[in-house]
């Protein structure tokens, strides 16, 4: 029984003293030096902040910048699409290349029968005059989508996604 509780004691130790390593293996860049960034962003023509500094519109292509952990912010169309840690390692090239999306999608409504009135979060938003509604600039997010048809009203949730379009069809016959 003791030679149990020893082994198991010493597999312990051995794993608290692998993790103790594993955080000695994350360093910080050191501070006070200097480094090169590229920041790219898809689309580009987005303004690119650094420890809050602003450094130009993107994409920033080989700029030399102070070393360390510095906040990278990108902003487009006064939206904030990226705040990160961002690690400048002094004497190499360091890389942020993303994708950027606006947080505004909109939704387009088809209806049975195809001529209803339409809300959206409890707003009125136009009708459906025998073709689909799109409803443009909506916050990324749940929404709900009503239809009224005479004396019929159905509602749905439905997700909107940066820069996309959700597609819906409410059938205000069904139950």
């Amino acid at each position: 029984m003791k030679h149990i509780s020893l082994i198991a004691l010493l597999l312990m130790f051995l794993g608290v003293s692998t993790f103790a390593q594993d955080d000695a293996d994350m360093k910080v860049p050191a501070r006070g030096k200097k480094g090169r960034i590229q920041v790219i962003t898809d689309p580009p023509n987005s303004d690119v902040y650094l420890g809050g500094k602003f450094l130009g519109k993107s994409p920033i292509n080989d700029m030399v910048v102070q070393t360390g952990r510095q906040t990278l912010v990108v902003v487009d169309q006064g939206y904030e699409l990226v705040n990160v840690r961002f690690n400048v390692w002094p004497d190499s090239l360091n890389v942020y290349n993303a994708r950027t999306v606006i947080p505004k999608g909109g939704i387009e409504v088809t209806t049975i029968p195809s001529k209803c009135y339409i809300t959206i979060d409890g707003e009125s938003a136009d009708y459906t005059d025998g073709s689909s509604l799109l409803v443009k600039n909506l916050d990324a997010g749940d929404h709900t989508v009503g239809a009224k048809c005479g004396n019929k009203f159905k509602e749905m949730l439905v997700t909107v996604k940066g820069e996309e379009t959700a597609k819906v069809t409410i059938d205000v016959t069904k139950k």
